[in-house]
């Protein structure tokens, strides 16, 4: 405990029972006038205020706890007391909700351990502010006890009861709830009030509501429906009508199950009574329950409690931190090892590499080898060579086809009817484009020496399509040669390919206050000019001051197709989808059946919640403040806007470091040439499709950050929306 600081027991009555609160607080905030007594020897540092007639109100607990005590009086064979106990507990900012369970439930396990166990109320008072002085995580402890009639049986004691209560803001902004264990369970009762619109999620990773999620929302549109989404904001698998549900002035009591892979909602404290809605989970997206997480909406804010009968066991457990923190440390050169395999890919990459790159220690070579050959049992890596590692596609992360490892490309009896190719640049691009192929084959030729090069033949819609995607090996100069080679040597084995599309991430261009020129995560960019001499695809080279402070000079170098075909299947999906708002958009489909198709393990297609939408605004002093999104003056925004789902907008690409990550150029150099996002530099892949002969190309960019597509935690649902959205264009052409 703060040596400036001082434990306080206040007594009083509350509903007739009485009340003890115990708090640590600052020797400034203690009111002496009120002390009675102040203790000494052992007891040091507590002090006894005079009984108070009220006590002020301090808030809502964030746990307490209950249990039955019984007294017997030594000098009476039947007379015994039954009194029942509330414990709650307050804590201290800033600690997890781990640690506060730990805390509580340490301290109540100390408090009623029967080695030390006080004989009768004075010395279990004092020995409750005794282990208060000791927390450094519980911040106030309040006890209220009510006496009970009547005997019950032995074996009908009531148990201890741990609850635990969770706060959500007036946003749609999760709070998970680690310290509600549900691994090991197949049901939850809890309670809530709220104006409406709860959400309550059941995923199998912590932090993770997008891959492997069910979500439920009770009081949906405005306090009158419920819904079972599978995962969070995604497609809805059950419905029911359910007015006024939820109340804002009372808890209300509900369970929900998901044994045997049913997913069940009711009313009341009872599972399985009052049942009012209901999925059945298909065996492609069934998983284990091992982490929740609740939410309210902008409707209001929630207060949720969940109780756990506390067993013996849940006092003895002991977590090994040091076997943890080992354990945590492998899962993340793990994912350091695939993603370095991933980015390298079609090449493979030597083993040496691997760990130098990864940061595994030379003692620790065999356990880094055992992990590869872990991923290799799972089919996501492949040992190629002796000591050459190259990653591979599984079937749980795109659908079943035939995939062949050559020496050499084959002939390809139909490759002269493949007009249409598509580039992609990362792992999870590729994944994403390969998922919208149907009858499709992959060629992968690996070489620990030379180009590697990797082409999924297939067809979509009446067309026949050939998809690649470039090695990120190399970096700078090299990276270039590397994306100029892909090109041509696409163009010179595809001869008869006429329109080339590069779908893949980018960084959204937003607007602060104006929604019709706003560009936010999980939207999609589609390369169009400004104008009919404007280009596509705009790279800048080079950036000059103007003297006297009068601006920029940008030296740029710009792309345009000369065949309008793909120019034309856009405007005219444009065309459909602003004229008709209400109608579903050719994309919205094939993004959610791309996410049942991507359902592997190690990566994760689905939309991350909207909070983590975060859009910031520089300051003319530098510094940088959060905003909110511009939003819709109408509901559809009048160009086909859906709130949660993928909107698409038409302008050009921009590249160029220098300008994409610096705020103010960034903005200045979009507006000037109606960038609506940037990527990573693709200039020189344009440059070899230029020398190719090719003159119809796209860009596709689904937007995963505000700079140029290198932050990764909306890469894969930004890489699905822009593959969806090719699939459209294609499929129109």
């Amino acid at each position: 405990m703060d040596s400036n600081e001082e434990v306080v027991l206040t007594a009083s009555k509350r509903n007739c029972h009485a009340v003890m609160r115990l708090e640590r607080l600052k020797r400034d905030q203690i009111n002496m006038m009120n002390i009675h007594h102040v203790a000494g020897g052992p007891y040091k540092g507590i002090l006894i205020n005079k009984i108070a007639d009220d006590m002020n109100n301090v808030g809502v607990p964030e746990a307490r706890m209950e249990f039955m005590a019984y007294l017997h009086n030594r000098d009476s064979v039947t007379d015994t007391v039954k009194d029942q106990w509330e414990l709650k507990f307050w804590f201290e900012g800033g600690s997890g909700g781990l640690s506060r369970k730990k805390a509580f439930t340490e301290y109540f396990q100390e408090l009623v351990s029967a080695k030390n166990l006080p004989k009768n109320y004075i010395g279990f008072i004092k020995r409750a502010l005794v282990l208060l002085q000791k927390s450094r995580i519980i911040r106030r402890v309040e006890l209220e006890v009510q006496e009970r009639e009547g005997l019950f049986p032995d074996n009908e004691l009531p148990p201890i009861k741990s609850f635990v209560t969770v706060f959500t803001p007036d946003s749609y902004c999760y709070q998970h709830v680690p310290e509600v264990a549900v691994s090991n369970k197949n049901f939850l009762t809890f309670k809530v009030r709220a104006a409406g619109e709860g959400y309550l999620s059941l995923c199998a990773v912590y932090g993770d509501l997008e891959r492997k999620t069910y979500e439920v929302v009770l009081g949906a549109e405005e306090n009158t429906q419920s819904l079972i989404r599978d995962s969070s904001m995604g497609p809805v698998k059950a419905h029911a009508q359910t007015v006024n549900l939820l109340s804002e002035d009372e808890f209300r009591f509900f369970w929900i199950s998901w044994e045997g892979h049913v997913i069940s909602v009711g009313r009341g404290a009872k599972v399985g009574m009052q049942e009012f809605l209901r999925w059945r989970v298909p065996p492609n997206r069934q998983f284990h329950i091992n982490c929740l997480a609740v939410s309210t909406s902008r409707l209001g804010k929630g207060r949720w409690e969940f109780a756990e009968v506390l067993e013996e066991k849940d006092f003895h457990r002991e977590v090994r931190r040091s076997k943890v923190k080992l354990s945590l440390l492998w899962m993340a050169k793990k994912q350091r090892m695939l993603q370095l395999l991933e980015d390298a890919y079609p090449d493979p990459l030597p083993v040496n590499i691997i760990f130098k790159k990864s940061v595994v220690k030379q003692s620790d070579n065999i356990t880094a080898i055992v992990m590869l050959k872990d991923l290799q049992k799972k089919g996501l890596v492949r040992e190629v060579e002796t000591g050459f590692w190259v990653r591979m596609q599984t079937w749980a992360e795109v659908s079943p086809h035939d995939v062949q490892l050559v020496k050499e490309l084959p002939l390809v009896a139909d490759k002269d009817n493949i007009k249409v190719a598509i580039i992609t640049a990362l792992f999870e691009e590729k994944l994403a484009v390969d998922a919208m192929i149907d009858n499709k084959r992959t060629y992968l030729k690996c070489k620990t020496e030379g180009e590697s090069e990797v082409y999924t033949l297939g067809q979509i819609g009446k067309h026949q399509v050939v998809s690649t995607k470039l090695s990120r090996k190399g970096t700078g100069e090299d990276a270039e040669i590397a994306s100029e080679n892909a090109a041509t040597n696409l163009l010179g084995i595809f001869n008869q390919v006429r329109h080339v599309i590069l779908v893949g991430v980018g960084g959204a261009v937003p607007h602060h206050t104006d929604f019709s020129q706003h560009v936010r995560l999980g939207d999609v960019v589609v390369s169009t000019p400004v104008d009919s001499g404007g280009s596509q695809y705009i790279y800048c080279q080079k950036v000059e001051k103007i003297p006297g402070g009068l601006g920029y000079n940008y030296n740029t170098r710009t792309w345009g197709s000369t065949d309008k075909t793909l120019l034309k299947v856009t405007q005219s999906i444009r065309h459909q989808v602003e004229s008709r708002p209400y109608s579903d958009r050719p994309w919205d489909g094939l993004v959610e059946e791309g996410k049942d198709t991507l359902r592997g393990d190690e990566s994760s297609f689905h939309r991350p919640p909207m909070q983590r939408d975060r859009l910031y605004m520089t300051q003319a002093d530098g510094s940088m403040v959060q905003c909110e999104h511009p939003r819709p003056r109408s509901m559809y925004g009048g160009r086909g806007f859906k709130e949660g789902q993928v909107t698409v907008h038409y302008g050009t690409v921009g590249s160029g470091r220098i300008v994409a990550r610096a705020d103010h150029l960034r903005r200045n150099f979009a507006q000037l040439n109606g960038v609506k996002a940037y990527d990573r530099d693709y200039f020189a892949l344009l440059e070899g499709l230029e020398g190719g002969g090719n003159d119809s190309f796209l860009v596709i960019r689904g937007c995963c950050d505000y700079s140029d597509g290198t932050k990764k935690e909306w890469r894969p649902y930004a890489a699905l929306a822009a593959a969806a959205v090719m699939k459209a264009v294609v499929t129109r052409m």
